[in-house]
């Protein structure tokens, strides 16, 4: 009697990249005052210390909306994301204690995305099973 191998399951790991912040659809809402703190941080900085999570194929932004604003309002062009496969376990979607959604997907976070019906502002949280390197930008590149 032989025995079935075990397949080891592979998980993508995240590509590091620059693109285009008009490529980007957020699937939440941001809030004013948050947004005008870290946009108010970044521009002191001069850098983006932790790149935009971002799922591959659609583009939509999983974490990072209000650092995409903030970059936006700067004049900044590009972002540096980390690009992912959202359909793997990589991705770990689950709501903030505040959130008042009980339980999204992550369809409805690509359908929020992609029709841009946004959730309020903190709805999603996102991680990473195995969380990347910060991997600071300075914004000179991304304008």
């Amino acid at each position: 009697m032989h025995r079935a191998k075990a397949v080891a399951r592979v998980i993508p790991a995240p590509r590091f990249a620059l693109i285009e912040i008009s490529r980007l659809r957020g699937h939440e809402q941001t809030r004013p005052t948050l947004l005008r703190e870290l946009t108010e941080q970044i521009r002191r900085d001069g850098v983006l210390k932790r790149p935009i999570l971002v799922a591959d194929r659609d583009f939509v932004i999983l974490d990072g909306h209000h650092r995409v604003e903030a970059l936006r309002a700067l004049g900044c062009k590009r972002v540096s994301v980390y690009l992912v496969d959202y359909d793997s376990d990589l991705v770990i979607l689950r709501t903030w204690p505040d959130a008042g959604v009980p339980v999204v997907t992550k369809q409805d976070v690509i359908r929020r995305g992609l029709s841009n019906d946004l959730f309020p502002p903190k709805t999603t949280r996102h991680t990473l099973a195995s969380p990347p390197e910060e991997r600071p930008t300075d914004l000179e590149l991304l304008k």
